[in-house]
């Protein structure tokens, strides 16, 4: 039980982490095809992009639950007696 729930916790960060990675890289890749360019100071995220965040946001979630679920094993097998 303790290595599925390292899996769990681990697989749902790593999940979370590469979703919001790619998230960042396609905000990145429509900054640099605006026609004015992009500097730092004007990128930002843009949180109003529907379309984006239908398929950003099931594999997010998705992480965070799976990690909250391998919390909760680990944090289980810690309060039964051996």
């Amino acid at each position: 039980m303790r290595r599925a729930s390292w899996l769990l916790i681990g697989g749902g960060a790593a999940l979370c982490l590469v979703t919001f990675a790619g998230w960042v890289g396609l905000n990145l890749f429509a900054c640099g095809l605006a026609s004015g360019g992009c500097s730092l100071s004007r990128f930002r995220f843009r949180r109003e992009d529907a379309e984006a965040l239908t398929v950003f946001v099931p594999p997010f979630v998705l992480g965070c639950v799976l990690a909250a679920t391998g919390i909760v094993l680990r944090m289980a097998s810690h309060r039964k007696p051996r």
